[in-house]
C-alpha cells in the first residue's frame, strides 16, 4: 500500500561470508545480493545451489553462504534446474530494469500510488490523464457504468505507456476486488457521496470533483467520513492553485486593496442548448447500465436531455448552474475575504428558470451574508471575482486580471505578508499529501463551505424568500421548505452509510 510500508518479509536465515582471499572485501554486497536473489526466487530455488558453494573446493570464491538445513536429497534433475534458476538469480542484478528497482528518475513498484478512476466521461477523465502524468502513479483500474468510456479511459492508460487496467462497471465489486490507494472521482453531482463514503472507509484517498456533494447533508457526511478514516482529500477547485487567483487572494489578504467594500463571484449564466427530446420509446445506449447511472436518486426514465453532462441542469442529478461553479469563482472569492472556513449567515436571491426538463436557473443573483455583517454577491452577470476597497479595484477570472493601480499584480509583498498554503500544482499536490498525510489545499471542509454558498443560493431562489441560516446545525431558522432542500431521501438499496 502507499505510502510504502514494510513488506512483512523476514530473513530468519544467517547470512555469512566464507574464507577469502580477498579479506578487504566486505560481506554488505554478497549478503545483499544472496538476499535480492533469495526475495526474488524464494529459498527452494536459490538455497540448493547456494548449499553447493559451502563446500571446500567453492570456499576460494566471495560469495554469501546461507546457514539451512543441509538437504539430504538432490537428484540430477533438482540440482539441475536449481543451479540453473539459482545461477540467474545471482545475475539479475546486472540485467533487471532500472525502473524495477527505482533509478533513473523512476519510482520503484512498491512505492507508487495505486490509482483508480471511477466516473471518467469528462472532467474525471482529464483529472486521471493528468494524475498519470504525475511520477509514481499507476492506474490499475478504471470503473464506470458506460461501458464506451470504459473502453476510451482504458486506451488512455496504455498511451501513457502502462499495462492496461482491469475494467468495472459497478464500483461494489472494484472495492471488492482491488486494494487503490487512491481514487480519482469524476461522477455525476448525485453519486458524490455514497461511492466517496464507501472508499473512504476502506482506506482510500480520494480526489474528488466539485461541488463537494449533491446536498448539504451528504457534503457533511463525506467531511466526517474522511475524518473518522484518517484519509486525504483533495477536491477539484484547482483555482486554487493558480498563480492568478492566488496573488488575487495574497493582495485581498494583505491589504492591498484597503477595506474591502464590496465583493462580486460571477458564475455565468446557463445558455447551454438543449438536445432533443427522447423519441417514443427511446431507450438508453446498450452500453450503459442506466439503473446504475441512476442510482440513489429518485427514478426517472431515460431522457437524452438529462444524461452525460446535462444531467447537472436538473435538480434530480445535480444544482444547475448555482451549484455547478461556485467551488471556483465563489470559493476564491471567499476565500480571499477569509470567509472560506465558516458558513453565511443569511441569504436572498432570485433567478429565472430554464424549460423543463432542467428545473434550474437560467440567471441568477443571490447575496450571502456572513456573522459579521460582510456580505458576498453571486450571480450570473460574468466570469471571475471583483473586489472593490477603499485604495482600489481589482477583477480576476481565468483569463487573467485588471487592477484599478497600475503593476498592482507585480507587487513584492514582503517576507512578512500572508501568504496562500498548497502549491502551484494541483494534483502533484494531491500525489504528495498522498505520502506526506498533509491535508491538501482544497480539502473537504473547505470544499463543504464553499459548496454551501451554492445550496444556500438555490434555496432562496427557489423559496423566494430570505433565509437565515444555522450552519452548526445544517439547516434553515423558522423555514422547513427550505431546510427539506438540503438533504434528500435516497433510493434503496443505496446509503451514505455501508453498503
Amino acid at each position: 500500500m502507499y505510502p510504502s510500508q514494510s513488506s512483512g518479509l523476514r530473513f530468519p536465515l544467517e547470512c555469512r561470508l566464507p574464507a577469502t582471499r580477498h579479506p578487504k572485501l566486505t560481506s554488505t554486497f554478497a549478503q545483499a545480493a544472496g538476499r535480492f536473489a533469495l526475495l526474488l526466487l524464494g529459498r527452494h530455488v536459490v538455497l540448493p545451489f547456494l548449499s553447493l558453494l559451502s563446500m571446500e573446493r567453492f570456499s576460494h570464491y566471495p560469495c554469501p553462504i546461507l546457514s539451512y538445513p543441509v538437504m539430504t536429497k538432490l537428484n540430477r534433475r533438482s540440482f539441475l534446474k536449481s543451479s540453473a534458476l539459482a545461477g540467474f538469480a545471482l545475475g539479475f542484478p546486472s540485467i533487471i530494469p532500472a525502473s524495477a528497482l527505482g533509478k533513473d528518475g523512476t519510482v520503484a513498484p512498491s512505492n507508487r500510488l495505486q490509482l483508480v478512476g471511477v466516473g471518467l466521461k469528462a472532467q474525471g477523465g482529464g483529472d486521471m490523464r493528468k494524475l498519470l502524468d504525475k511520477k509514481g502513479v499507476q492506474v490499475i483500474a478504471v470503473c464506470d457504468v458506460d461501458s464506451r468510456v470504459l473502453d476510451s479511459s482504458s486506451q488512455a492508460v496504455v498511451k501513457k505507456g502502462q499495462a492496461a487496467p482491469k475494467q468495472y462497471r459497478d464500483f461494489r465489486e472494484l472495492l471488492a476486488k482491488e486494494k487503490p490507494d487512491a481514487a480519482v472521482m469524476g461522477l455525476p453531482d448525485h453519486w458524490h457521496a455514497v461511492i466517496s463514503c464507501a472508499f473512504l472507509r476502506a482506506g482510500v484517498d480520494v480526489y474528488g470533483e466539485k461541488p463537494l456533494a449533491k446536498t448539504f447533508a451528504e457534503g457533511r457526511k463525506i467531511v466526517d467520513t474522511v475524518k473518522e478514516n484518517g484519509r486525504v482529500w483533495q477536491t477539484g477547485m484547482w483555482q486554487r492553485s493558480t498563480p492568478n487567483f492566488r496573488k488575487a487572494v495574497e493582495l485581498v489578504r494583505n491589504g492591498c486593496l484597503g477595506k474591502i467594500l464590496h465583493v462580486e463571484a460571477g458564475t455565468t449564466a446557463n445558455s447551454h442548448k438543449m438536445p432533443d427530446a427522447p423519441k417514443p420509446g427511446e431507450k438508453p445506449p446498450v452500453e450503459v447500465d442506466y439503473d446504475l447511472w441512476v442510482g440513489p436518486s429518485a427514478w426517472m426514465e431515460y431522457d437524452p436531455r438529462v444524461f452525460h453532462f446535462n444531467w447537472r441542469w436538473n435538480l434530480n442529478f445535480g444544482g444547475g448552474m448555482v451549484l455547478d461553479w461556485v467551488c471556483h469563482h465563489g470559493d476564491i472569492a471567499a476565500w480571499a475575504i477569509g470567509k472560506d472556513a465558516e458558513f453565511p449567515v443569511g441569504v436572498e436571491g432570485t433567478g429565472t428558470m430554464r424549460e423543463a426538463p432542467w428545473n434550474t436557473p437560467k440567471d441568477y443573483d443571490y447575496t450571502l451574508t456572513y456573522a459579521d455583517g460582510v456580505q458576498l454577491n453571486v450571480n450570473s452577470k460574468f466570469e471571475g471575482v471583483k473586489f472593490t476597497g477603499e485604495k482600489g479595484s481589482m477583477f480576476v477570472h481565468r483569463g487573467g486580471q485588471t487592477t484599478s493601480e497600475p503593476g498592482l499584480f507585480e507587487k513584492d509583498l514582503g517576507p512578512d505578508a500572508w501568504r496562500c498554503p498548497g502549491t502551484t500544482d494541483h494534483f502533484q499536490e494531491f500525489v504528495d499529501c498522498c505520502q506526506s498525510r498533509r491535508k491538501p489545499i482544497s480539502h473537504a471542509l473547505a470544499a463543504h463551505h464553499a459548496t454551501a454558498i451554492g445550496h444556500l443560493g438555490n434555496a432562496a431562489i427557489f423559496t423566494g424568500r430570505k433565509l437565515k441560516f444555522d450552519g452548526a446545525a445544517g439547516k434553515f431558522v423558522d423555514d422547513d421548505t427550505a431546510t427539506a432542500m438540503l438533504s434528500r431521501e435516497l433510493r434503496k438499496p443505496w446509503s451514505l452509510e455501508k453498503i
